[in-house]
């Protein structure tokens, strides 16, 4: 049995209630993947504009 095949008898199963919080569960999963692929990207994009050349900043080189 597939895992496609496995949800189906499962969700085949639940009450109307239970669909319900199934649907939530997923929709929230499908905005966390989301996030987590935007923080991925900004993550490549911060180290696509900043190399390994970059200078060592201290203290000192803040303007007060």
């Amino acid at each position: 049995m597939t895992l496609r095949e496995s949800l189906d008898s499962l969700v085949a199963r639940l009450p109307e209630d239970r669909l319900r919080e199934l649907v939530d569960f997923a929709q929230f999963l499908a905005i966390r993947t989301e996030q987590l692929e935007w923080q991925e990207f900004g993550k490549s994009q911060l180290a696509a504009a900043y190399g390994p050349d970059e200078p060592e900043y201290t203290l000192a080189d803040l303007k007060s």
